[in-house]
């Protein structure tokens, strides 16, 4: 199964969250804390894989990293008698791909 997320408990000191998973965009990473779903006010990423938020979260409390790929907006359309790009036909595969192990993911 693909890894869509990493999880980890607070301790009310750490603020930065590394994570292993690919992405497509920096706005499919997102953050819960104790099931909450936080403002992308509360975090930012500090490099390719690390989310740093900027308050930590408290002692005890459930830190999830997830990727949330973005299904509502293909990554690249074509038009009749413009250039293919396989970048293009890259990103919407992996777009594809992901959304489905996302969903396979949050079945269990």
């Amino acid at each position: 199964m693909a890894v869509t997320q990493t999880q980890y408990t607070g301790n009310g000191n750490t603020v930065l969250y590394s994570f292993t998973f690919p992405y497509l965009a920096t706005t499919d990473v997102k953050v819960k804390i104790n099931g909450v779903t936080q403002a992308t006010t509360e975090y930012s990423l500090a490099n390719a894989t690390t989310v740093q938020m900027n308050t930590a979260p408290a002692n005890g409390a459930t830190v999830l990293i997830f990727r949330d790929t973005d299904n509502d907006n293909k990554k690249a359309t074509f038009y009749p008698g413009s250039a293919i790009k396989a970048e293009d036909l890259n990103d919407n595969i992996d777009q594809i791909l992901y959304v489905a192990q996302e969903v396979d993911n949050n079945a269990m």
